[in-house]
């Protein structure tokens, strides 16, 4: 049974939209009145907005200090507070912040395995130590293998564009999710920005396999395939440039859902970007600059009759 001071899930959702409004500073003097009418409604009002208050400013607060730190010093400094004699309380504080870490840096695993890990660049080109070179999106990471004769790349996250070395036919791999792509030399990219995985090839051919289908399919130019959970789903695509538009710092969509083109975008910000309520569902066409993150999702919100609050330099939040 509902507690008699226990706000129900819609009352947090409603404290959530008034304080991500009230802390981007967008309330007009009628809107402050609606906001004051909202919360003396019910006590739980005033409650959940209190909760939803005090668990932000515990989340900034973190983020914050992460935004002045590099990742491994943060790591180590977590580290020295596990010793044997810290109180009960101590651990359970470190918990705390460890969990603000994650949500705030959800790539922290990731980056603690890569040897590569690009900023908030549209594109770092680097050159592999067989002449290959790859080209990586912002807040992408992979780990390489070129020892003994190896020419393997294990994409962590983000886009890759490749621009593989012919070398006595020796073949080039990519691994990532559940798909490997294997080429002699060409030119292609492989989109790791969710779950699933997105090959696209501009020259020359690749062989792209997962543990569902080890024989996998053959591309060419201008074909791309799908990897979804170990299913392969190949198709023509009409225009190569608009998958590798990323290098000229936009992303092209098209129908993509607004919860995954704002994971996209938020590569190339410095905070997160949250989307609240069925808004994350709806789907959107266009060409977004990566070089002006707010005034593409500002274009966002206007496409889909959305508001969008910038409630710090660590927090976006559409609605």
């Amino acid at each position: 049974m509902q507690g008699a001071f226990e706000p129900t899930e819609q009352q947090k959702d409603e404290a959530a939209l008034w304080h991500a409004r009230r802390a981007g500073g967008s309330l007009s003097a009628e809107q402050e009145y609606e906001f004051e009418q909202w919360l003396n409604a019910d006590r739980n009002n005033r409650l959940a907005f209190d909760q939803m208050r005090v668990l932000w400013a515990r989340i900034e607060e973190p983020a914050r200090r992460l935004s002045e730190t590099q990742r491994k010093p943060v790591l180590s400094g977590f580290l020295s507070w596990f010793r044997p004699w810290r109180s009960f309380a101590a651990l359970a504080g470190m918990a705390f912040v460890a969990g603000a870490v994650f949500f705030l840096h959800p790539d922290f695993i990731d980056n603690i395995q890569a040897d590569i890990v690009t900023g908030q660049s549209n594109v770092t080109e680097i050159e592999l130590p067989d002449g290959s070179v790859v080209r990586l999106a912002a807040n992408s990471a992979l780990s390489t293998d070129f020892d003994e004769g190896h020419r393997e790349i294990q994409l962590l996250r983000g886009q890759a564009f490749f621009e593989v070395v012919h070398r006595n036919g020796d073949p080039f791999r990519v691994r990532t999710g559940d798909a490997t792509v294997q080429v002699v030399g060409t030119r292609f990219n492989v989109d790791r920005l969710s779950q699933q995985t997105v090959v696209v090839v501009e020259d020359g051919a690749v062989r792209v396999s997962s543990g569902l289908n080890e024989n996998g399919v053959l591309l060419g130019p201008g074909q791309r395939v799908i990897v979804n959970d170990g299913t392969l789903s190949p198709s023509e695509i009409g225009d190569v440039g608009l998958a590798l538009s990323w290098m000229k710092g936009r992303l092209s969509v098209h129908n993509m859902p607004v919860s995954e083109l704002t994971a996209r975008l938020e590569n190339f910000d410095q905070g997160r970007i949250v989307v609240i309520g069925d808004v994350g569902t709806r789907n959107i066409s266009g060409s977004f600059p990566t070089t002006n993150i707010p005034g593409s999702l500002e274009t966002v919100a206007d496409a889909i009759g959305a508001k969008v609050v910038r409630t710090s330099p660590w927090l976006t939040v559409i609605y």
